[in-house]
């Protein structure tokens, strides 16, 4: 995953409890593009959850397989 220092920027205030509104007013960009830097920043974090908890069920499955 490649993340540029906007979206990093935005995934540390969500981090400290900022919601997009004031991420808005935070961040010197036109809305629009903060809301698309927030948006894509969600959207790879859920795809990092998804892929984390498939591993983790991949390996509780694995490890059930033992005698």
């Amino acid at each position: 995953m490649t993340m540029n220092s906007t979206e990093h920027q935005i995934g540390q205030l969500l981090r400290d409890g900022h919601s997009p509104d004031q991420i808005k007013a935070i961040i010197d960009l036109p809305a629009e593009q903060v809301m698309f830097h927030y948006d894509s920043y969600i959207r790879q974090r859920k795809t990092q959850q998804l892929k984390a908890s498939n591993q983790h069920n991949q390996a509780s499955y694995a490890m059930s397989l033992r005698p």
